[in-house]
């Protein structure tokens, strides 16, 4: 019995189909790669905030009121927290500045209302002490000093604020007055100069929301004016310091 001979088949894949296979092979490499990549970046991009925030947290930490600062043409106080104003006040007194701005003043605050905080001070209310309410942020305090340094012709200021504020300060403020001489005099918080400060939540949390604003501060270089203000106009509806 003759045998029945049946067509013979090529088991080779068509070229379409090799096709697929090879774009499927490209496309799970190129994945692969990709996500390699992202894993680098993310890892890199995490050091360096790191590193960043330990290196602003250490000297945060590590900063200890000036015991003396040279003579300026003005002071000017950052709202925040009463030791700023009573430090200021203190500089005033010892004729280290002309005379003081208390920038970011709560328009329900009153002049008495300060004044009553500060009762061996408030005799320097009624010559040398201004109060600005327009302040909503660090960037308007930094752009109303300037306008208020403008209109007295100062040239020198010394800011007074606390010692995790002042880099983010001196940042906006070199920013509005680069051709005004400034002395920074850091009020130091006694949470954050506790060795161990880092163990408590809340303060913790606290350092980096600050680093991560002075971050930002950074990056206003690199973002477009308009659209600043326009994020920060929709961020900032309250006063932020």
């Amino acid at each position: 019995m003759t045998g029945i001979e049946f067509p013979k088949t090529n088991n080779k894949p068509s070229v379409a189909r090799r096709a697929v296979r090879g774009s499927g092979k490209l496309t799970s490499w190129l994945f692969r790669t990709v996500m390699k990549l992202l894993l680098i970046v993310i890892f890199v991009g995490a050091g360096i905030f790191v590193g960043g925030f330990l290196q602003f947290t250490s000297k945060v930490s590590d900063t200890v009121q000036p015991i003396d600062v040279e003579p300026a043409d003005a002071i000017v106080a950052l709202t925040g927290g009463s030791t700023r104003i009573a430090t200021a006040l203190e500089l005033l007194s010892q004729k280290k500045g002309q005379r003081l701005l208390i920038s970011g003043v709560n328009t329900d605050t009153q002049t008495a209302d300060i004044q009553a905080m500060h009762p061996t001070k408030s005799d320097l209310f009624d010559c040398c002490v201004d109060l600005e309410r327009i302040a909503a942020d660090t960037i308007g305090n930094a752009e109303e000093s300037a306008k208020w340094a403008k209109q007295n012709d100062y040239q020198s200021l010394i800011i007074v604020t606390s010692a995790y504020h002042m880099p983010r300060s001196l940042l906006e403020y070199r920013r509005q007055m680069g051709d005004v001489e400034l002395a920074p005099y850091a009020v130091p918080l006694d949470s954050i100069n506790n060795e161990e400060w880092w163990k408590n939540a809340t303060t913790l949390r606290f350092m980096v929301n600050e680093y991560l604003k002075y971050i930002g501060a950074r990056a206003r270089d690199y973002i477009n004016p308009q659209t600043f203000d326009a994020l920060r106009g929709n961020m900032f509806g309250d006063k932020q310091n």
